[in-house]
């Protein structure tokens, strides 16, 4: 097991005070889940599924928010990706980061684990991935063929990439 440091910064408090239900909501069905690989899988899921709401034109995903979502979901998820798909792809680390800050794990232990806490935007939560496949080659061994192996993964990898893409540029 490696220990995940403290978070310098909150992702979670500093989001939009909208946006705070819909990301709680997001963290408590993850957290929902009896193992990483259940959670892991939640992650996945969820946000694959958000990126496919995003890729709806904007017509389309007006319509669907105000048949069947709450006032406050609709406003949560419109201000997390008001650009579309290409705006909501760019922050996707930082859900994933709220999602985790809203565990309040202090350690990690799986490869599943691991590899979610990779995506997030926090440092602390990247270095904390990194230092437990560093601590035993069989951790990043299994981390990796996680990543090659697991197609939802490697499709929610792929969507960050834009947000990678645009770090690296500033």
């Amino acid at each position: 097991m490696t220990a995940i440091a403290t978070l310098s910064r909150s992702v979670f408090e500093t989001s939009p005070e909208k946006l705070q239900p819909f990301l709680e909501g997001l963290a408590a069905r993850v957290s929902g889940g009896s193992n990483w690989m259940v959670r892991k899988k939640i992650v996945c899921d969820l946000l694959l599924g958000l990126d496919a709401f995003f890729a709806l034109p904007a017509a389309e995903r007006q319509a669907l928010m105000s048949d069947g979502s709450t006032p406050a979901d609709s406003a949560a998820m419109e201000s997390g990706a008001e650009g579309g798909p290409e705006d909501f792809r760019r922050v996707l680390p930082i859900y994933v980061g709220a999602i985790l800050e809203r565990l309040a794990e202090k350690t990690i232990a799986s490869p599943e684990q691991a590899a979610i806490y990779l995506l997030s935007i926090h440092p602390e939560h990247q270095a904390a991935a990194e230092a437990w496949m560093l601590a035993d080659p069989r951790n990043g061994k299994s981390v990796r063929k996680l990543m090659r192996g697991d197609r939802r993964y490697r499709q929610l990898m792929d969507r960050m990439a834009d947000h990678w893409r645009a770090a690296a540029s500033n």
